[in-house]
């Protein structure tokens, strides 16, 4: 009989993230549907201490997600990018495992990756994709040699330039010689689609299996249309608006001197949001402000367990905000004037730790 864990611990340090990561998830007894508990290690190996009720984990997704768009599985334009050929990573099944975590990271609360290019997301879907583009060969050299020989203007020219990449093309199966222009056009699109598609089959099929994990593969397949968003359109930026409905607000008794108080900080905080959207409060960003509180930058695909809320500290020595990312409660400091009110705030935000309080 197999023992099923009901939490999966994973060990993290922040500068190795992707390690740490590929090591818990390779676990035997890994359950990719059991509750993810995260802990943190500093450089002398000590526990931070943070029980992971929700906060941990959140952040430790968004640096995953981070780590993962880093990879050296993936190669292109930060938000462009395509499945890059490593046999290494192939060997030690690094594209399954990949695949797995981004479906994981989806399911349990993280935001989505939004770098894939539309040809990988299409790949992914079964759906068929457009002819492939000399642009989309990543290797600037071969790219170039490509553009040569399509750029010749006649068949004498066009095979002096495949002789020149004759070393490349021959390793992709695409070097003869050509007796008309259409043959030129023809060896390059079939350079182009080998060195794009079809010398990461591998690769792709192994990623694929990875992202069965929790049916989010059969999910996306059934829905591109509404998953396209996660995977290949880049992230929103956060506004002012989405602070303001995203937290609910616990206010003292209605005609209470508190609850005046309250008001006043209430509007406070909502000219700070605007301020900081409209890039008046450098460097501070609302992104960093969810990340305060929540632990994530961004609100989840599926959205928080739990509606976050905002609190207020009314005590004369709470002076800077402070935050529970497990409970996910931003709790706001009271003062008598906007500018005392965005000093402490911008100064706790940015001096605060990971986690706990600021």
């Amino acid at each position: 009989m197999t023992f099923c864990p009901t939490s999966n611990q994973i060990n993290v340090c922040r500068d190795r993230i992707l390690e740490c990561s590929l090591h818990a998830f390779r676990r035997r007894r890994f359950d990719p549907a059991a509750k993810l508990d995260v802990v943190f290690v500093d450089e002398e190996d000590n526990a931070e201490g943070a029980v992971d009720e929700g906060g941990p984990t959140r952040e430790y997704l968004r640096l995953l997600m981070r780590a993962i768009h880093q990879s050296n599985i993936f190669e292109g334009h930060d938000n462009d990018r395509h499945l890059a050929l490593d046999t290494s990573a192939l060997e030690l099944k690094m594209y399954n495992c990949i695949g797995k975590m981004i479906s994981v990271c989806l399911v349990h609360g993280g935001i989505g990756p939004h770098f894939f290019s539309q040809r990988l997301y299409d790949h992914i879907c079964g759906t068929l994709s457009k002819p492939t583009l000399v642009e989309e060969v990543v290797n600037h050299s071969f790219r170039q040699q490509l553009i040569k020989i399509q750029d010749a203007n006649t068949v004498v020219e066009a095979n002096e330039a495949i002789m020149l990449a004759a070393d490349t093309l021959s390793i992709v199966g695409a070097l003869r010689r050509v007796t008309t222009l259409e043959e030129r056009d023809s060896l390059v699109q079939s350079a182009a689609d080998f060195f794009v598609n079809g010398r990461v089959c591998t690769a792709l099929q192994q990623f694929v299996e990875g992202l069965e994990t929790l049916n989010v593969l059969d999910e996306i397949q059934k829905n591109p249309a509404v998953f396209h968003e996660l995977f290949v359109c880049e992230e929103k930026p956060l506004l002012a608006r989405d602070l303001y409905t995203l937290f609910q607000v616990c206010f003292s008794v209605q005609g209470s001197n508190k609850r005046r108080i309250e008001n006043q900080t209430i509007c406070y905080w909502r000219d700070w949001l605007v301020d900081i959207e409209e890039g008046e409060c450098s460097p501070i960003t609302l992104e960093m402000i969810l990340e305060f509180a929540s632990g994530a930058s961004k609100v989840p695909p599926l959205g928080f367990p739990h509606r976050p809320q905002i609190e207020f500290l009314h005590e004369a020595n709470k002076v800077f905000p402070e935050a529970n990312t497990c409970l996910i409660v931003l709790r706001l400091p009271v003062h008598p004037d906007y500018e005392s009110f965005t000093k402490y705030m911008t100064d706790g935000v940015l001096q605060a730790p990971t986690f706990g309080v600021a």
